[in-house]
């Protein structure tokens, strides 16, 4: 399989997951679906490097991340211009690698899911992953020298694909982000990850979105490990 960076944007918490409501623990339910998101991309064997973009230039202390992954604060704001800023670094640093784009609120996201999906992308130039709807877009996928083109937004699934970008059927986990109430009860039945799992236990509001159908019980603590070096050698950019 060839090597991939991985993307993903993350937005300022306070200002993230308005479409959850009213909730105490909006800004830390943001928080905890993009440090479960990060943990399950660190962890995928075949990702070289995750790079972080953000209009949030403290995040790095407020998701305590290891050094070694690179983030960096986007120049604009909105999504498309923190995508155009990494891959801008990407482009940049690592042009034989694999590129994708991944969105930063899927906590019920396992490694495994990202091997799988990265297994059929390696076959194609140019992929795309819709969301658990159809219409948006999770994860953009382009081979080494491919440049990917991206244009997230409403409606962003079908957009892609007349850009080119061939349509990859994602695993569940993968295709659950996170923007509403019965999206998060969606997640919660598939197995969130422990951050997220931790913010609704102390909340006390999980078991209640999920109105008692929590079916498979959620993701125990994994493990992560943060790669923004070569495993292969320490000579890599």
């Amino acid at each position: 399989m060839i090597d991939w960076v991985v993307i993903v944007p993350i937005k300022r918490f306070s200002e993230g997951k308005k479409r959850l409501g009213d909730r105490p623990d909006r800004a830390q339910l943001a928080e905890a679906f993009a440090r479960d998101t990060l943990d399950a991309v660190a962890a995928a064997p075949h990702v070289r490097m995750l790079l972080v973009t953000t209009d949030d230039p403290h995040l790095v202390d407020d998701l305590s991340l290891p050094v070694a992954v690179t983030v960096i604060t986007q120049g604009a704001p909105g999504l498309n211009n923190a995508i155009a800023s990494g891959l801008r670094v990407a482009n940049d640093r690592w042009p034989d690698w694999g590129q994708a784009v991944l969105a930063g609120d899927l906590p019920a996201l396992q490694p495994e899911d990202l091997e799988r999906t990265f297994e059929i992308a390696e076959e194609i130039p140019l992929g795309v992953v819709a969301d658990a709807q159809g219409t948006g877009t999770v994860l953009l996928t382009g081979q080494p020298g491919v440049p990917l083109l991206p244009a997230f937004g409403v409606g962003s699934a079908m957009r892609h694909r007349d850009l080119g970008h061939r349509l990859i059927r994602g695993t569940e986990r993968l295709r659950r982000d996170v923007d509403t109430i019965d999206d998060l009860a969606a997640a919660m039945r598939l197995g969130v990850g422990p951050h997220t799992r931790a913010v609704l236990e102390t909340s006390g509001l999980g078991y209640e979105v999920a109105s008692g159908a929590i079916a498979t019980p959620v993701r125990g603590q994994a493990r992560s490990r943060y790669i923004g070096r070569d495993r292969r050698g320490p000579d890599a950019r």
